[in-house]
């Protein structure tokens, strides 16, 4: 069963707030202040429960991992999961490549018809 992501923010304002770091856990931080956040602290939090990072950017909740992934390629992750490696080392950037989700591609197909 495949998700259905949210369209991601536009990515100059994914820039204006973020900045990629390999020295913290998600590669994430803060450009800008926030109200209980200084630039250069780690954006995001981790969600225990899932062992997700996600990050609230205009009153809206996203995965941290698909944000690390915009900046770093400049590719939208939207209608897309993002294929991550399987490593016995514990590398920071897993990141492969964006699959199309089931639903984008069942639209494809029917458009195709």
């Amino acid at each position: 069963m495949s998700r259905i992501y949210k369209p991601m923010p536009p990515l100059w304002h994914l820039k204006q707030m973020f900045n990629l770091s390999d020295d913290c856990p998600n590669g994430l931080i803060w450009k800008i202040k926030k109200a209980s956040y200084e630039p250069g602290d780690p954006a995001g939090r981790l969600n225990k429960s899932t062992g997700f990072y996600m990050v609230c950017i205009d009153n809206e909740v996203y995965m941290v991992h698909r944000i690390v992934y915009y900046l770093r390629t400049g590719q939208c992750p939207d209608e897309h999961s993002v294929e991550h490696a399987v490593t016995v080392d514990n590398i920071k950037d897993n990141r492969l490549d964006l699959i199309p989700t089931y639903r984008t591609s069942v639209l494809r197909s029917r458009l195709v018809l």
